[in-house]
């Protein structure tokens, strides 16, 4: 069994927690085993009147693009909560792979509705590694290893002006 079928959020307000809290990775983490991984995690507050229909066909379509790429693990796409936070996130073999494929035509058009669908955004570019053990762990890509704060460097944020 797929062991990203189970992965559900931990609680109503998942979007606002750290990736690694976010989310019961237990069963990943046995799964995956040791390995390092790179985790693209998609924070967002939609718009008030945001088109969804549009914003779910622009994101299909890059969802089965990047999933049709060389790297591609696994990507969940978050439930939107009562007051339009969201968290959605995609697992890559590596870095290289990621970026190559948000290169993609596909991707890029989807990017475009950025600044028209969301009221606010934020990418957190995640080392994810698996421990012979089964645990997991999470920090920030650019961060080097075994520094003291796993959740403070995220290297793009942006606002769209309302």
């Amino acid at each position: 069994m797929d062991p990203f079928a189970r992965l559900q959020p931990t609680s109503d307000r998942y979007a606002t927690l750290p990736i690694d809290e976010a989310f019961d990775w237990s069963a990943v983490g046995r799964h995956l085993g040791a390995g390092e991984w790179y985790l693209v995690v998609f924070r967002s507050v939609r718009r008030r009147g945001a088109d969804e229909r549009r914003l779910t066909e622009f994101d299909d379509r890059a969802h089965a693009e990047a999933a049709s790429s060389p790297g591609y693990v696994h990507y969940f796409k978050g439930p939107s909560a009562s007051d339009g936070s969201c968290l959605s996130f995609c697992i890559w073999a590596s870095r290289a792979e990621a970026r190559a494929a948000a290169g993609r035509p596909d991707h890029a058009e989807a990017v475009t509705l950025l600044d028209e669908m969301y009221q606010e955004y934020r990418l957190e570019l995640i080392r994810l590694r698996g421990h012979a053990d089964g645990r997991l762990s999470f920090e920030p890509y650019d961060q080097p290893h075994g520094s003291a704060d796993p959740h403070g460097a995220i290297e793009t944020t942006a606002q769209s002006a309302a």
